[in-house]
């Protein structure tokens, strides 16, 4: 070995002991992210053993979109005169996070890239850990955006170009904006002021913030804008309504139970008394085996009707079928159709006034066999109270973000005294005739439980006006 040749060999032997010993993070990747060196600071950094780390792919620890902005680095890496660096969220072996500014240099002549990396986590800025998760706006006396917060960049689905030099009204809600005048002029004649606002997303999705402003002054004391601090309280709103909904469907659980112990106890009765009757029988000899089958067989026949009911139970709080893309107008229309050969409905004059041709999801079946149901109890009323000229009225119209449909007649209405109990569980003013399955109290719970609607019957023009009200379930 010649004498040049042993010196480099001394040299770089030499920048490898400097490098290993480097209180800094230094590591060699190929053109994929993989480490094929590192130095031993790497180690306590990561929380990978020297080995672990060599052939592990440096985006495989990479949170967030991390794993492609250095993918994409890497890819578009040119020969600079100067370095690339990233300030990246790692995941260590033991899931803790890590933030490493990482500064990349490409090696002369080769696909291979030099990392080094610097801890920190703790050196993290506080203006950008106020950017990245804190929901805040400056605004000018124009209430002109004048900087974005990353967060509420991030929440409103806007980037932040878009939205600075703007007038706030660019993520005012339609709702929000007859209010606006006079919460903007509160804010500008108070140090600190607080409020709420309803925003839209850009897609116009729609969220509230509660909102803290407050003055900023030049060290003259003069104004020179408005810093908004929000607190978005669209989880929350979320959360109680779910927990309203949840609530709901233990007072229907609970009001359906109570149903079913209604509707066992007399056949419960009955079945334990003819056991006891048959058992004393016995014991006295005085039965014949003919007459045990037939008592059995009557005991059977109750045993199903409680397993009915049981089933019927079931198909109430968990319905078989799913969600149907469907219109307003086609539910009624389908449900005319099954009605229209029933000599029931022959001399009932039955008029329409649709007005929305806007297509859901919802459950079709089920609120098919609904309006059949309340049609048939319109056509029942007309029987029973002996009414000639006989008038069905269906509607179905829009409200905000609901749809609504309304089932009118003239046939008496209900008495007064009982209107509020007809979707109590085993409350009827009719005897059961008609094999649909479906009582109001079935109807109630469907639309509560699994339309996430509401029911409401009123007396009006001699007659019962029955309004359902369904959230809008977009396709």
């Amino acid at each position: 070995m010649s004498a040049i040749e042993s010196k480099l060999k001394e040299s770089n032997e030499k920048l490898r002991a400097i490098i290993d010993s480097s209180w800094d993070p230094i590591g060699i990747i190929n053109e994929n992210s993989t480490f094929i060196y590192v130095n031993k600071a790497f180690s306590p950094i990561l929380g990978y053993k020297k080995e672990e780390l060599l052939g592990l792919n440096f985006t495989s620890i990479l949170k967030n979109n991390g794993a492609n902005l250095f993918s994409s680095l890497i890819k578009n890496y040119e020969e600079k005169s100067y370095k690339d660096h990233l300030t990246l969220l790692c995941l260590r072996k033991d899931k803790q996070e890590v933030y490493l500014q990482i500064i990349l240099t490409k090696m002369s002549n080769s696909d291979f890239y030099i990392i080094n990396a610097t801890d920190v986590t703790k050196e993290l800025s506080k203006d950008f850990i106020i950017d990245s998760y804190v929901l805040s706006l400056e605004l000018n006396d124009k209430h002109i955006i004048t900087q974005c917060s990353s967060a509420f960049a991030y929440l409103s689905a806007y980037v932040k170009e878009e939205l600075i030099s703007k007038p706030l009204d660019i993520v005012l809600h339609e709702e929000e904006k007859s209010t606006f005048d006079e919460k903007w002029k509160k804010i500008k004649e108070n140090k600190e002021y607080s409020t709420s606002f309803v925003f839209q997303k850009k897609d116009k999705t729609k969220f509230t913030v509660k909102t803290q402003s407050k003055m900023q002054f030049n060290k003259y004391g003069d104004i020179v804008g408005y810093t908004l601090l929000f607190f978005d309280t669209s989880n929350e709103n979320k959360l109680k309504s779910r927990i309203l909904v949840e609530q709901s469907k233990l007072a229907i659980m609970s009001e359906t139970i109570q149903m079913i112990s209604h509707e066992w106890r007399q056949p419960l009765n009955s079945i334990s008394l003819s056991a006891q009757t048959m058992d004393y029988e016995l014991e006295l000899n005085t039965i014949e085996t003919s007459e045990i089958r037939q008592r059995l067989s009557k005991i059977k026949d109750k045993v199903d009707d409680l397993s009915l009911t049981i089933e019927n139970f079931q198909d109430l709080i968990s319905l078989k079928s799913f969600e149907e893309k469907t219109s307003g107008k086609e539910l009624i229309l389908i449900a005319l159709d099954q009605i229209k050969n029933s000599t029931a409905f022959k001399d009932i004059n039955i008029k329409l006034d649709l007005t929305s041709d806007l297509t859901f999801l919802t459950y079709k079946k089920e609120f098919i066999r609904i309006l059949l149901n309340l049609l048939i109890n319109s056509s029942e009323a007309f029987i029973k109270n002996n009414v000639k000229d006989k008038e069905i009225l269906l509607k179905e119209y829009l409200i905000n973000d609901k749809i609504c449909f309304e089932i009118s007649d003239n046939a008496g209405g209900i008495d007064t005294s009982i209107i509020e109990k007809v979707f109590h569980p085993y409350f009827s003013t009719k005897e059961e005739k008609h094999g649909v399955g479906l009582g109001l109290y079935n109807c109630k719970i469907i639309i509560q439980m699994h339309l996430k609607g509401s029911i409401k019957i009123t007396n009006e023009n001699n007659g019962i006006k029955v309004k359902i009200k369904l959230p809008i379930k977009h396709i």
